[in-house]
């Protein structure tokens, strides 16, 4: 008969995967506290908007016009932009709102944008 201890999970022995693994809980955490954010800010916009008289049926057909209008599929392609301080071209890195020049080192900044 097999005893209990035969069922152990086994422990992670590398360090560097144990510590990957939490830092991507962590931007797992913040990436949902984020949405959690985003959605209380659309509701509390479309509260205000329906407060100030608009009509809520304006809100969904400028949804389904933004919906129609956009790509098939999205572009995954990174954004590009003139860096401010030696005007060479920067490639946006990943998801991130600021990149680094890799001429001169400079901070650019991505800024989102509505379309």
């Amino acid at each position: 008969m097999m005893s209990d201890d035969s069922y152990r999970v086994p422990v992670i022995v590398n360090g560097r995967a144990g510590q990957g693994l939490s830092e991507a809980n962590i931007k797992i955490d913040d990436m949902k506290y984020r949405i959690a954010e985003l959605e209380l800010k659309v509701q509390a916009l479309y509260s205000v908007m329906v407060e100030q008289g608009i009509d809520p049926k304006l809100f969904d057909d400028k949804i389904e016009e933004i919906l129609k209008n956009r790509p098939a599929t999205p572009t995954n392609e990174p954004k590009h932009t003139t860096c401010p301080a030696c005007g060479k071209a920067v490639k946006q890195s990943g998801n991130s709102v600021i990149g680094k020049c890799m001429f001169c080192g400079a901070d650019v900044p991505f800024h989102p944008s509505f379309e």
